[in-house]
C-alpha cells in the first residue's frame, strides 16, 4: 500500500496547527426559516469531525439577506444568531477537540434564483453591475457607498464567527457569487475604485480581508476560495493569469490561505461542482500556479476523492492542503481509514452530484447523499445493536439489497445474500456503462468489501424459489428483485425492430443506422448518447419533457452532448405505433408523422419486479420490499430504502411488513 505521509503530515494555516491536510470545503448552509443553524445539519458536522478531518469550513453563512440562497439559508447578519453559533462551536470541538472549523461566509449576489418557491420572499438580489443572471433577474447595481456597507458587513459577520468560538473564518469567492462577481471581468463593470483593472475589482476582497483582520485580530486566520477560470462563453473573464495576478493582492489584504476552484453557474459546463464527467482534480494545475506567485498555503479542490491522488498532488507540490467536501459526505471516516490503511473500506463518492442536485431542487428544505442515507440523518439513522438476533435472507443484490445486507449485519443479524446474475450490483452495472460513469463501479467494489468483512454470505448465480427459502427458514425475507424495462402498450412494440435498453447498453441488442429511442429520462438519454457517439443517426420520442428525475447539470450536459452529436430530440410527442417502417408519432398540435428507424429502443420506464412477493407471503414471520421493486427510482432512493428496511428488522423500530 502506498504511504500518505504528506497528507498526514501536520500543516500550518496562520496561527492555526492543523493535525493533517484534508480539509473539508462547504456545503450549502442549510437553516431553519429564521436562518438559525438545525439540528441534522450540526450533527452532520460532529460526525465529519470525529472521522478524523483536519479543518471544516462550514457551509453559507450569509452575512446579509440581501445574498440569502433561499429561505433555508443560514445567516450571520445579527448577533441574535451568536447563541446557536456558540452552540454548534461547542459540540463540534466537543465532539473532536483536534479539529478546526470555521464558517464560510457566502452571498450569492446576483446568483439568486428569485423565481423559485424556495426562494427568500421580497429580497431583491444586489450585485456590482447590473447584468442579469441566466437563471434570474436583474440585480441591484450597488453605489460606491453601499458597496462599502457590505464590506463591513462581511466584517460584522466575521466577528459573530470569532465571538462564537470558531476558529477561522472562510470566504466564498468563487463560482460567480458576490466576491468572485467583483473579481471578474465577466460580471464586473464598474467605473469606481470597485472596478477596472485588477487592482480594483479585488479590491471588495482586499478590504473585506483587510477588514476582518482590523476586527478580530492578526491571529484570526482567513481564507478564501476562488476560481482559476470562470469557464463562460464570452470575454473577457477570469483566467489563470487574471488569478495569478489578484491571489499576491489578497496574501497583501492578509489572508491566510487561498484555495483554488473553477467556473461558475453560467459557464458552460457544469464546472463549479464537478459531476463524473469532470476529470478528477481538474483544477490543481490553478493552485500549483497561483503556489508559484505566493508564500502563503493554498489549497488543491475539485473531484479529489482518491487518498493516493491527494498524496501524489502534496509530493508533486502543487498545493498545500487538498480540500474535500462530497467524500466526507459519502463517508465521514475517509481520513481515519486512508490512516489506517483501510482505503478498500472507504466507501467512495460517485460524483452523482445528488447532493447539490437536492439542494438546488428543494432550496436547503432537504439534503441528502445518493451513497450514504446517514447524511443529515446521523441521530436518525444511528446502528444499535439488535435487541434479538435473527436470520435474514436479502434477494437480490442490488444496491438496495447490498445496503439492506450491509446495514444487517453491522447491527448483528446473520445475513445471506442470493443473486441470481453472477456478480452483484445490478442497475449500478447498467449505470457504469454510460460515457464517464465508471466510477459508479467503485460503489460495487465497496459493498463487495463490506460483504466479506461483516461476513454476509453471498451467492451468485442463484435464483430465490418458495423450496428454497422454505428450506432456509429465515426469520426475515428483504426482497430487492429490482425493476424490469416498461414497454408501454403501443402496437407494434412486439416486433422485432423494437429492443430492450438494458440490451443496447449490455451489448446484447444489435443496433440498425437509424435509431427512434423512446424515453427521455437517464436511460434513454445514456443510450442515446452512446448511440449517437456511435455515429447513429437518433431520434428521442418523449410523451412529456426530456431529463424528468435526473439531476439538473447531469441533464443539462447530456442534453449538450446529444444536440452537439445532432440527435433530435421531440417532447411533448406521443407514439401513436411502431411498424416495420419506423415510429408513427403525434405532437402537441396532433401533427402526425413517420420517422423512419431501423431499430426501436425502448425507454420509456421501468416496472417494479416483485412476482416473487406473492409465493413467499407464508415463507418469513416479516418479509419487505426495498428498492426499485417497490418502485422504480435511482440509487439514492435504492440505498436509503435498504438502509431503512434493514434498520426495520430490528425492535428497535417498529416492524411494518411491505
Amino acid at each position: 500500500m502506498a504511504e500518505l505521509k504528506r497528507l498526514f503530515s501536520n500543516g500550518n494555516i496562520g496561527s492555526m496547527e492543523l493535525r493533517n491536510r484534508i480539509c473539508m470545503g462547504a456545503i450549502g448552509g442549510e437553516g431553519d426559516e429564521e436562518g438559525y443553524y438545525t439540528d441534522p445539519y450540526i450533527d452532520f458536522y460532529v460526525e465529519r469531525a470525529k472521522g478524523g478531518v483536519a479543518l471544516i469550513n462550514i457551509g453559507g453563512g450569509c452575512p446579509d439577506i440581501s445574498g440569502l440562497f433561499g429561505k433555508y439559508g443560514a445567516r450571520l447578519d445579527d448577533d441574535k444568531y451568536i447563541p446557536r453559533l456558540t452552540e454548534m462551536a461547542r459540540r463540534i470541538h466537543e465532539a473532536s477537540p483536534g479539529v478546526k472549523i470555521g464558517i464560510q461566509l457566502f452571498h450569492v449576489g446576483r446568483q439568486m434564483h428569485v423565481f423559485h418557491p424556495g426562494a427568500m420572499p421580497g429580497v431583491t438580489p444586489v450585485a456590482p453591475s447590473a447584468m442579469k443572471y441566466r437563471f434570474g433577474t436583474v440585480p441591484h447595481e450597488l453605489t460606491t457607498e453601499e458597496v462599502e456597507f457590505h464590506v463591513m458587513r462581511y466584517v460584522e459577520a466575521a466577528r459573530r464567527t470569532r465571538e462564537a468560538g470558531f476558529d477561522f473564518v472562510g470566504l466564498h469567492g468563487a463560482h460567480g457569487y458576490f466576491i468572485s462577481q467583483f473579481i471578474s471581468p465577466y460580471t464586473n463593470k464598474r467605473t469606481d475604485k470597485y472596478g477596472g483593472n485588477i487592482e480594483n475589482r479585488a479590491r471588495f476582497a482586499c478590504e473585506i480581508i483587510s477588514g476582518i483582520k482590523r476586527e478580530c485580530g492578526r491571529d484570526f486566520p482567513v481564507i478564501i476560495k476562488i476560481s482559476g477560470e470562470d469557464f463562460v462563453a464570452s470575454e473577457p473573464q477570469i483566467h489563470i493569469d487574471h488569478t495569478c495576478a489578484v491571489a499576491p493582492l489578497l496574501e497583501q489584504a492578509g489572508v491566510d490561505q487561498i484555495t483554488l476552484s473553477g467556473g461558475q453557474h453560467e459557464a458552460v459546463v457544469a464546472s463549479a461542482c464537478a459531476p463524473y464527467f469532470i476529470p478528477p482534480g481538474a483544477y490543481v494545475d490553478f493552485a500549483a500556479a497561483v503556489r508559484k506567485v505566493v508564500r502563503i498555503p493554498v489549497g488543491a479542490v475539485h473531484g479529489i476523492h482518491d487518498p493516493i491522488f491527494a498524496e501524489q498532488i502534496l509530493e508533486e507540490g502543487k498545493a498545500d492542503f487538498i480540500w474535500m467536501c462530497r467524500p466526507l459526505i459519502a463517508d465521514p471516516q475517509f481520513p481515519i481509514k486512508a490512516a489506517e490503511g483501510r482505503l478498500d473500506e472507504i466507501r467512495p463518492c460517485i460524483s452523482c452530484c445528488t447532493c447539490i442536485g437536492k439542494i438546488w431542487e428543494d432550496w436547503f428544505s432537504t439534503t441528502c447523499c445518493a451513497v450514504n442515507p446517514e447524511a443529515w440523518r446521523e441521530k436518525k439513522f444511528h446502528i444499535m445493536p439488535a435487541q434479538r438476533h435473527k436470520n435474514i435472507l436479502v434477494i437480490g443484490g442490488g444496491p438496495a439489497g447490498m445496503e439492506a445486507a450491509r446495514v444487517a449485519a453491522l447491527i448483528g443479524h446473520t445475513v445471506t445474500l442470493w443473486e441470481k446474475d453472477d456478480k452483484l450490483g445490478g442497475q449500478v452495472n447498467l449505470a457504469s456503462i454510460a460515457p464517464h460513469k465508471d466510477v459508479f463501479n467503485n460503489l460495487i467494489s465497496y459493498y463487495s468489501v463490506q460483504m466479506k468483512r461483516l461476513g454476509v454470505t453471498v451467492e451468485l448465480e442463484k435464483e430465490a424459489t418458495p423450496a428454497l427459502i422454505e428450506e432456509m427458514r429465515p426469520d426475515v425475507i428483504i426482497i430487492a428483485t429490482g425493476a424490469t424495462t416498461l414497454f408501454p402498450p403501443v402496437p407494434g412494440a412486439d416486433k422485432g425492430i423494437v429492443v430492450d435498453a438494458r440490451d443496447v447498453l449490455t451489448t446484447k441488442a444489435r443496433v440498425g443506422d437509424r435509431v427512434v429511442v423512446i424515453g427521455g429520462g437517464e436511460v434513454g438519454m445514456e443510450t442515446a448518447q452512446i448511440l449517437a457517439e456511435q455515429g447513429k443517426k437518433i431520434t428521442m420520442v418523449v410523451r412529456t419533457k426530456m431529463g424528468k428525475g435526473m439531476i439538473r447539470l447531469v441533464y443539462h450536459w447530456i442534453d449538450a452532448e446529444l444536440k452537439k452529436r445532432g440527435v433530435e430530440m421531440l417532447t411533448d410527442t406521443k407514439t401513436e405505433e411502431i411498424t416495420d417502417a419506423g415510429v408513427v408519432v403525434t405532437d402537441i398540435e396532433q401533427k402526425k408523422r413517420i420517422i423512419e428507424a431501423d431499430t426501436v429502443v425502448m425507454a420509456a420506464g421501468a416496472k417494479p419486479d416483485n412476482a416473487l412477493l406473492g409465493a413467499l407471503e407464508d415463507l418469513a414471520p416479516e418479509i419487505y420490499l426495498a428498492g426499485d421493486c417497490l418502485y422504480p427510482g435511482n440509487i439514492e432512493k435504492a440505498i436509503y430504502q435498504g438502509a431503512t428496511v434493514a434498520r426495520m428488522t430490528d425492535a428497535h423500530l417498529v416492524p411494518r411488513r411491505r
